[in-house]
């Protein structure tokens, strides 16, 4: 069964599953059709599809009860797909799914779709599209600035997280909630409870539960419980979507991806880290960020250069130009390798070794030198970053990390000679 109703100039179908009373949406808005709906809803959508204009698909994500109509609409209607490059290869084969998923959505047959950017178009409207991992590791978020809309898929579909699938994670839930919350929307359209009037508030309380339950989960397991055991403590009720899933929905995955993701990141402080900076100069000024935590030496304001960590088969030439695209949303190019600086320091009783490798760049479009200042976004925090002179990074009081990274810019030659 399905029902239409509009909610700010968004077509909601609303998909209810009779058997299981399950729901599902699919959004139309501005000729872009948001999510396909599953196969199980079929018959009741073919006619929507075919009494209503649209341009486009965009797929917040790959799974069956979203992408379970994407074939029958392809072979039937000339329109581009789009979906995030993670979930490409997925839907270019056959879904095969569990029998309770089939039973419960569908199948989902195989379709071709073209990669989404960090925005698409609509008739009318230009949209983000935010990458939102933690559900699915192809998820995106839909956000138009103009009018404050949002579409989350199935990043909130409750304020409450009871039960989880093996293959979702906590904190990358949190991280992507956090990203969320920090745009200026005022509406959301969720892909299982529609539309959320109070949408802000609920995201909030979902940011907040789960904070709350991951932070329980690490207290017990540094008190030395076992994941079992802390699972049994937490959660004392048995849902029945645990045993009609066979377990790929379970209170216990819940538990162990936030222990895996804490063991993790504690092993990441055993060994070094590899990151890339760049030196961008204007005269004798070099744009750094200031930040206002904590450091090793106090916790006074402090300098650094814009980059950050490289990953795992990202050279540092690559990984230096992404920080700058995510951090400043600028494009730079690479003048000079100039170093290498290796730090080993304590905070908060903890001992960090990094290993920097220091590039001189500049900015690929040479007006943006002329900006006195830039927006640092990293997550869900904003710092600033300004040009500093090396007289002001020269004095005492003044504090500039990496150590030894002062006495490499003293040491630059003027004009700087580019190496091919």
């Amino acid at each position: 069964m399905i029902k239409v109703y509009e909610k700010e100039q968004v077509l909601c179908v609303e998909g209810i599953l009779e058997e299981t009373r399950s729901k599902v949406f699919v959004f139309l808005v501005d000729g872009m059709l948001i999510d396909t709906g599953a196969e199980k809803l079929q018959e009741e959508l073919k006619a929507f599809f075919s009494d209503h204009s649209f341009d486009q698909v965009v797929l917040t994500h790959h799974h069956e009860d979203h992408t379970g109509n994407a074939a029958w609409i392809q072979e039937h209607v000339e329109v581009p797909f789009f979906l995030h490059p993670l979930g490409l290869a997925i839907t270019e084969e056959e879904g095969e799914y569990p029998e309770y998923r089939k039973v419960t959505w569908g199948n989902r047959r195989a379709f071709n779709a073209l990669p989404l950017g960090e925005r698409i178009r609509s008739r009318s409207l230009e949209w983000q599209v935010i990458h939102t991992p933690g559900h699915a590791d192809d998820h995106v978020a839909l956000f138009h600035e103009e009018s404050g809309r949002l579409f989350t898929g199935d990043l909130f579909v409750s304020p409450k997280t009871r039960v989880m699938m093996k293959t979702e994670s906590v904190p990358l839930i949190l991280a992507s909630l956090r990203n969320l919350l920090a745009l200026p929307f005022t509406s959301v359209f969720c892909s299982h409870a529609g539309f959320l009037e109070n949408g802000r508030a609920l995201l909030e309380q979902k940011l907040q539960h789960l904070e709350k339950l991951q932070q329980a989960i690490i207290d017990l397991y540094e008190k030395g419980q076992t994941p079992g055991e802390i699972n049994q403590q937490l959660f004392q009720k048995t849902y029945p979507i645990i045993q009609f899933s066979k377990r790929e929905w379970d209170t216990i995955h819940i538990v162990t991806s936030v222990v895996f993701d804490y063991i993790s990141k504690k092993n990441q402080q055993l060994r070094p880290r590899a990151n890339t900076l760049g030196i961008l100069r204007k005269g004798n000024a070099i744009l750094l960020e200031q930040q206002f935590v904590r450091h090793s030496k106090g916790d006074g304001p402090f300098y650094r250069p814009l980059g950050g960590t490289i990953e795992m088969g990202e050279s540092s030439a690559s990984a230096l130009q992404r920080e700058f695209q995510e951090e400043i949303d600028a494009d730079i190019r690479i003048v000079q390798y100039m170093d290498v600086l290796e730090n080993i320091y304590t905070l908060n009783k903890k001992v960090f070794h990094e290993i920097s490798l220091i590039y001189e760049v500049e900015f690929a479009e040479a007006e943006q030198d002329l900006q006195e200042s830039f927006d640092v976004v990293e997550g869900n925090t904003m710092t600033l970053a300004k040009w500093v002179s090396l007289e002001e990074l020269a004095r005492e009081k003044t504090t500039l990390y990496p150590d030894g990274l002062l006495a490499l810019l003293q040491q630059l030659p003027e004009p700087v000679q580019t190496k091919i």
